[in-house]
Formats: C-alpha cells, structure tokens, sequence
C-alpha cells in the first residue's frame, strides 16, 4: 500500500484591499486542499498546498492596475477603428501604452507598447466573476503557451456604471481560427500546424500538471488560440476555467460550459 500525503485545508488569508478578490460558491474555485502520492514511505508528512486564491495573493503586485482614462486613450476612446475582435466577454481592442523600453514586448513606430484590451459586455454571456476569475488565474500561471496578463482595470462609471476591463500582451497574427477558416489567410503549413498543436498540448498539461493545484480549462477551441509574431500558439480566455479534483477526488461536477457542441476535452 502506497503512503499519502495528509492534506489539511489552509485558513482563508485576508485579501488584499488593492487587488480585486474572487467570491467562491459551488460552481467558482475549490479551495480545498488536494491530495499528493508521497514517493517515501518511511511516514507520512503533513501539509499544507496553496489554492487559487492563495497563489494569486503572492503574485498580484506582478499585475498593473490601470485607470480607465488611461486605457481610454490607450485605444482612442475604445474606437471601432481598433476593435479587434468580441466574444461572449465582450470587445477587444488594440491599444498603444507609453511604458519603459525594459518591459518586453511588440511596439509601434512610436514605441509605444501595443497591447489588446478585453472590455466587459454589461449585457454580454459572461460577467464579473468570470473576469474576476480570469484575473486570478493569470496572475498565476507562467508558460508561455498561455497569455500573458499585464493588468486589469476595475472602476465604476457614473455614466455607464461598473467598468471591468483586462489588458494583455497583443498577438499579432489573431486566432488559430482565422488561419484555418478564413480564406483572407493564407493557408497554415503542415509544419506549422503540428507546432501549434504541440504548443497548445503544452500549454495544457501545464495546467493539469505543472502547478501546484490543478486548473481545467473547459474552453479549449481554435478561437482561443492565439498566434503571436512566431506563430508561437497561446491560450487565451480563462473566464470559465475552474480548478480540478482536490482531496483524491477522481472528478469534479459542473454545469455545460463555453461554446454549444462543444465539451471539454479535460471531461472527454
């Protein structure tokens, strides 16, 4: 018989005022504890593994809070010029940030840093808490099959009423999708597709296995892969993501998500 890990569940620590929080119910994030096979069998080891939200709490002075005049101007007042595309989040737009040349990423002539700004529908599919959600779990993960997070925008309007908005780095060669249904584009070399699916795998087992709690993704399509200069694929859209089974669970219950047809390979 193998000896386990013995898993006790960690005392919700106080959230911190300047970073946007994630309320938990049934169907958001499990902070329960999971389960690890421990490979010595001499005794059995107490401990304690971080959930979501406690992961997030030492990473979310990485995120930039950004004020919405700032992204206002950054994409010329959110102008149908620059929108680049909308889901059921909402719009996204192509925006251009004055930064210091030390942080990395693609800039204009003007070197500005070129960013994508994703601007929640009030009246769209998705809401708060999945933009809460996709804040917490990007501030998390590190790979770089995944999109990069530079920040978040959380502000009420008195016009329009509460704005949630999420700023990331831009890819510019758009989704796996537009390369493999639109005729406007030319078509992918075999080379290049068998690359993109073992970037995207990668980027998959990362969440299942390459952090410390596990996070299925349950929107994995084509149109939520991202291409950036390289062709280099990174998912994008955590809003419906959730962590996996804790405490030896073999499985986690949840209502249909994402696009319809569609099931999440993580179930199949």
């Amino acid at each position: 018989m193998g000896c386990f890990y013995l898993r006790e569940r960690n005392k919700t620590k106080k959230q911190s005022m300047s970073s946007p929080t994630l309320t938990v119910d049934k169907d958001g994030f499990n902070d329960e504890m999971s389960q690890k096979a421990n490979k010595s069998c001499s005794s059995v080891v107490a401990a304690s593994p971080r959930s979501i939200l406690e992961l997030y709490e030492g990473r979310a002075h990485e995120l930039r809070s950004f004020r919405l005049a700032e992204l206002r101007s950054a994409t010329s007042n959110f102008s149908r010029d620059l929108k680049i595309g909308e889901g059921g989040f909402g719009s996204v737009y192509k925006g251009f940030l004055k930064t210091s040349r030390s942080q990395l990423g693609l800039r204009n002539d003007n070197g500005n840093l070129v960013v994508a700004v994703k601007k929640l529908n009030p009246n769209g599919m998705q809401g708060h808490k999945q933009w809460l959600a996709e804040v917490q779990i990007l501030a998390v993960v590190d790979h770089p099959n995944l999109v990069k997070l530079l920040g978040y925008c959380a502000t009420d309007d008195g016009e329009q009423g509460p704005q949630r908005l999420l700023v990331y780095e831009f890819m510019p060669n758009k989704t796996l999708e537009d390369h493999l249904f639109n005729r406007a584009y030319p078509t992918l070399p075999w080379k290049t597709r068998l690359s993109i699916a073992l970037g995207v795998a990668k980027g998959l087992h990362y969440l299942h296995e390459g952090l410390e709690i596990q996070v299925i993704y349950r929107d994995f399509k084509s149109s939520n892969v991202l291409l950036d200069e390289e062709f280099i694929p990174k998912l994008s859209d955590f809003g419906l993501a959730r962590e996996g089974p804790v405490d030896g669970q073999t499985h986690v219950s949840t209502a249909v998500m994402g696009t319809y047809g569609y099931a999440a390979p993580d179930y199949v």
